[in-house]
């Protein structure tokens, strides 16, 4: 099996910027993405945890993926994401505040004794763009959903050929809307497979689960993104039950759940609501789907 090795990883001032594969794979081939803790490679102790220095936001990548054109929707399979050491957390611009948290028993320890449910999510992954509008965007980026997680696939449409597909930011754990800005980080081993997507079709990122799907969109208005989710949402089921949009909305905007990726601009005091400070917000509207599952 190809593995993409953690020094491979895309400096921060090379985001959406580099065109050279790192690795070439081809369709419906399983393959492992080894990803890193952004305050170092791998957190094993407390210093690790809180270096004096770190790498923020290096991702691995990038990924081409023979069989995909520019335009095709790429379905992300996640196969399986294994920690690799322990994970850290806290408030995200103070490491003398971060804390180490240890992955044990399947379990992510939190200082005085609290503990989680190890749930193991990818919270950065994007197609290369051919244009730069924000991150994280309709390609993706860093959108911390926690439903980008073993078992379900994530929907992303290449701009370029081969997809050229990055990702990391990889928890342990973590809650809707990433309110402290940070998840339980930890380095990862991620096992994914790519195929094509032609039945949801969406043009913004999309989570395919085994009983519902999540569209996603990516905006710096919280109404303008919940409105896009939404829109996203209708065509899609309209599509798939051979309804009339007018129906598939009434459907989608009565029994849809709407729910928050990172949705807390990277731990500000106050939202910049409609503002275009700090990151988008993400928001994703996930909808019941009628079958058990659809293939």
């Amino acid at each position: 099996m190809k593995r993409l090795t953690r020094d491979n990883t895309v400096p921060l001032d090379k985001r959406y910027k580099l065109y050279d594969p790192a690795i070439y794979v081809d369709l419906g081939e399983s393959f492992i993405v080894e990803t890193i803790n952004f305050r170092t490679p791998i957190v094993n102790t407390f210093e690790d945890a809180n270096p004096e220095e770190f790498r923020e936001r290096e991702e691995t990548g990038p990924i081409y993926i023979n069989g995909i054109s520019s335009g095709d929707i790429m379905a992300i399979h996640v196969e399986d994401i294994q920690p690799v050491g322990h994970a850290s957390g806290g408030i995200f611009d103070d490491s003398e505040k971060n804390s180490l948290l240890r992955i044990v028993d399947d379990k992510v320890h939190f200082p005085g004794g609290l503990w989680a449910k190890k749930s193991m999510m990818i919270g950065d992954i994007y197609v290369t763009p051919n244009t730069i509008e924000g991150n994280p965007w309709d390609n993706g980026g860093n959108m911390d959903f926690k439903d980008i997680c073993t078992g379900n696939i994530l929907c992303l449409r290449a701009y370029v050929d081969g997809g050229l597909l990055v990702l990391g930011d990889v928890h342990a754990c973590q809650g809707d809307g990433e309110i402290y800005g940070l998840g339980a980080e930890c380095a990862a081993d991620v096992r994914l497979h790519i195929t094509k997507d032609d039945s949801f079709l969406s043009q913004r990122p999309l989570i395919i689960k085994r009983d519902s799907f999540v569209s996603i969109a990516c905006r710096h208005d919280y109404a303008e993104a919940r409105d896009l989710a939404a829109q996203d949402a209708s065509e899609i089921l309209a599509r798939l039950y051979n309804v009339t949009l007018r129906e598939a909305q009434l459907y989608c905007k009565t029994v849809g759940d709407l729910r928050n990726g990172a949705i807390w601009s990277m731990g500000m005091e106050t939202m910049p609501w409609g503002s275009k400070q700090g990151p988008p917000l993400v928001v994703g509207l996930e909808v019941p789907l009628l079958e058990k599952s659809i293939d």
